[in-house]
């Protein structure tokens, strides 16, 4: 017997229903990104065009190796651990034809590249999207290190191949280089954010660096947390970062910032400090959309993701800065850790207006056909102010790196936060 939460066998058979439905979904979505021969991923799912798309992201292939760990555990699919062992020969170069595009001197990747051949989409050496892929892979490597050690040994393969030196841009105030461009670190950038991940990968594959272990025991250790920069909505202290050019003029930061670190980074998933501030960040998210007009209170979540369609832009969403005031349900599911009540909202968002899986439409069937499509696989990006009538919005694409919140946070509320710890390093 699988373990389950409390909190999930409490549910009414209704809406543990949805989320059965809606957690099994979640690695639908992304297995329908996967290209087949290569085992990349590509950066989004298309509502209304073919898919796998050919951009892949980095940062979505190391969010599709964790999919594929639940996909496994859950048993939804008997050749997952075949399939995380195709993608790991992709991005190490062993599969014909495919050789993802890195910086020579230090082996980080391309941030977007073409899904068959590896070649560089014109983007940016990202250490971050990096790093979220080389996060999947060390999942992937524990969870499957008895049924199949080898998948391990490519992960811990892969982390090594990389010289992590280059990310430190000032190891005394945390500041880490966001990108590598001929061998070396530029666009530094402040603590706190999602690079946090970052720091933790490189003491993981360089323990014995002076400078790595700076970096992190300087800003990024548990005893440092408190000392994060603060932005207080009403009485709240809410972690942020400075790269603002007035320090005093703290700006907030979109949740999935906060969601990342939590379900990647043990250190801080264990830590009741960052819980605290995990908690706090939720509470903000929530309360802010309060005030609002007209809005109901299971109607939240400030995320990062596409407009495609309604604004036609990539928005990452924050307190105080939401164009439109686009709510992402995957926000909300990746505070269930801590927000467990949370999974009534989604609920309510499901039952009321998006149903997505039994939707009907027979006065319009052209807005029946579009939104099953838009929603094919259950909550995401929604504008409150169309959701219904003429002006309703159908979502044209769902980006994977974003919609990761709701896989961890379902799993997460089904399993376990030990289904993340456990696997983590």
């Amino acid at each position: 017997m699988k373990q389950t939460t409390n909190v999930y066998d409490q549910l009414s058979e209704k809406v543990k229903a949805f989320v059965d439905r809606q957690h099994k979904d979640s690695c639908r979505l992304i297995d329908a990104c996967r290209n087949p021969r290569t085992g990349l991923y590509g950066d989004a799912y298309y509502s209304f065009a073919r898919n796998p798309e050919a951009r892949c992201s980095v940062s979505a292939t190391g969010v599709g190796l964790i999919s594929l760990v639940v996909a496994d555990y859950e048993g939804w699919d008997d050749q997952a651990a075949e399939k995380v062992k195709l993608t790991l020969n992709a991005v190490l170069g062993h599969v014909e034809g495919c050789k993802p595009a890195r910086d020579a001197a230090t082996g980080f990747f391309a941030h977007f590249i073409d899904m068959e051949t590896g070649a560089n989409l014109g983007s940016e050496i990202s250490t971050i999207d990096t790093s979220l892929l080389v996060a999947g892979a060390l999942f992937a490597g524990k969870h499957f290190k008895d049924k199949m050690p080898e998948i391990d040994e490519m992960a811990h393969e892969l982390l090594e191949q990389i010289d992590w030196r280059v990310v430190i841009a000032d190891k005394h105030r945390g500041i880490i280089n966001m990108i590598v461009k001929d061998g070396q670190g530029i666009a530094p950038l402040p603590a706190y954010n999602e690079y946090v991940l970052v720091a933790h990968l490189a003491k993981i594959a360089q323990p014995v660096d002076p400078d790595i272990q700076e970096l992190w025991d300087n800003t990024f250790a548990e005893h440092k947390i408190n000392e994060f920069p603060m932005k207080y909505y009403r009485d709240i202290p809410v972690i942020t970062d400075t790269n603002t050019k007035d320090p005093s003029d703290l700006k907030f930061l979109s949740s999935f910032v906060h969601q990342f670190p939590y379900f990647l980074v043990p250190d801080y998933a264990k830590s009741e400090i960052y819980n605290q501030y995990y908690e706090n960040a939720c509470t903000a998210d929530r309360l802010k959309w309060k005030e609002l007009t007209d809005v109901p209170s299971y109607v939240w979540g400030y995320g990062a993701g596409a407009n495609d369609g309604l604004y036609n832009t990539y928005h990452a969403d924050k307190i105080e800065d939401s164009p439109g005031n686009v709510a992402s349900a995957y926000i909300v599911a990746g505070f269930l850790p801590v927000y467990p009540a949370g999974i009534h909202d989604l609920y309510a968002l499901y039952r009321l207006h998006i149903p997505y899986d039994t939707y009907s439409n027979p006065r319009d069937r052209d807005d029946e056909v579009k939104y099953r499509a838009a929603y094919k696989y259950g909550l995401h990006r929604y504008s409150w102010w169309h959701l219904e009538g003429r002006d309703r919005w159908y979502p044209e694409k769902v980006t994977v790196i974003d919609w990761s919140s709701m896989l961890y946070g379902m799993t997460a509320f089904k399993r376990g936060m030990s289904f993340f710890t456990d696997r983590l390093r």
